[in-house]
């Protein structure tokens, strides 16, 4: 069976983890399992296929399409798929007319405006919907259209072989008692505007806490795209010895700097969902758009989280947060702890593998069938 992923790669690098993730269950449940990546040049952001190169796939690119080659194209993007995997790229569903023998699973995200209602003819053609959030983040209303389709899942992790917190400290050299602050900067995915204004906040809360009661704390940076444009940003001739700045790393490598961390910075769901299911304290500064927003706040209200609207963040307010999680302890834990059950259980990303290759069997008994 061959099941292809077709991730939104118009934002940050969320999209391609949770497919990796998804795709790693399917090999664990059937090792015959063929994964291939199909890669929408007219809406990727660069760093998203090295991201793809780094889970150890060599996309197929999509070039843009037109009514000449949609066809041609379709084909050899789709052809040889059993199931087709969309996470969060559904608008490509109208390909599936060139390559009627393949299913056809999406994974949405809460939907911005009325979009989900707008979309719902095309998800009706769709062989399932999977529901990756945590009861936390309420299934919308208009997925009663399309009710029969919906499997819930919960978030798909995969922390198995993640390190426990000081074997990954250990790992990534960091020194015992100084805290560490880690923020994936991912190119700034939700606009420049608020990249740089995290940015900005981030650093500056920081360097007010070495000045002051932690002198031993480091930032961490990774998936920075651009060193030079990050030190033009905050201003700096050079970066402090206290900064470490990684380029986009492996998942496996991202997941264990979350586990060292003693701060994460929260700004897409994955993030979110990983730091909480590992019990990494987060302060999130939720990306502008609907599916980090309602994440974001849902963790806050339930005082799992420290989390900031985006209009909040400044250097004064992540201060205060930061100081928080480090200064009291008792109350950390307790967040910790909120976080994780909010967050884990239901059956996951293995439900998501069983689904799908439920589907392709489906498929496949269907055609030798027909």
């Amino acid at each position: 069976m061959k099941v292809i992923m077709l991730p939104c790669v118009e934002g940050g690098i969320g999209h391609v983890s949770r497919t990796a993730t998804l795709a790693r269950a399917l090999k664990r449940a059937d090792p015959s399992v063929e994964i291939e990546y199909v890669i929408d040049m007219v809406r990727l952001r660069p760093p998203n296929v090295e991201m793809t190169m780094q889970m150890g796939y060599q996309p197929r690119l999509l070039p843009p399409i037109s009514r000449h080659n949609r066809n041609a194209v379709a084909r050899a993007c789709l052809g040889d798929a059993d199931v087709i995997v969309d996470d969060t790229a559904r608008y490509l569903l109208p390909l599936r007319a060139c390559v009627p023998g393949a299913a056809w699973v999406s994974i949405p995200i809460p939907p911005v405006g009325d979009e989900l209602f707008g979309d719902w003819p095309m998800m009706k053609q769709m062989d399932a919907i999977i529901w990756a959030y945590a009861p936390l983040v309420a299934l919308p209303e208009e997925l009663s259209l399309v009710q029969e389709l919906v499997v819930k899942t919960g978030p798909f992790l995969d922390l198995s072989s993640v390190p426990d917190r000081e074997s990954a400290r250990t790992t990534l050299g960091a020194e015992p008692g100084s805290p560490m602050i880690l923020y994936a900067v991912r190119n700034f995915p939700f606009s420049r505007e608020f990249g740089i204004r995290v940015l900005s906040s981030v650093y500056g809360a920081a360097e007010r806490l070495r000045r002051s009661s932690h002198p031993g704390l480091r930032l961490h940076l990774i998936a920075v795209h651009d060193r030079e444009e990050l030190r033009s940003i905050l201003g700096l001739e050079a970066f402090p010895d206290w900064v470490r700045l990684e380029g986009v790393v492996p998942q496996a490598d991202a997941l264990r700097h979350i586990s060292a961390a003693d701060i994460v910075i929260g700004e897409g769901t994955s993030t979110m969902h990983e730091a909480a299911a590992m019990g990494t304290p987060m302060v999130l500064v939720p990306g502008p758009i609907s599916e980090t927003l309602l994440l974001g706040e849902a963790l806050g209200r339930h005082e799992a989280a420290h989390s900031f609207l985006p209009d909040a963040v400044s250097a004064e307010a992540l201060e205060g947060a930061f100081r928080a999680v480090l200064d009291r302890p008792e109350e950390t834990r307790a967040m910790l702890d909120r976080a994780r059950t909010l967050i884990t259980g239901g059956g996951g990303v293995e439900a998501a593998a069983r689904l799908i290759l439920d589907i392709g069997a489906k498929r496949h008994r269907a055609a030798a069938t027909a």
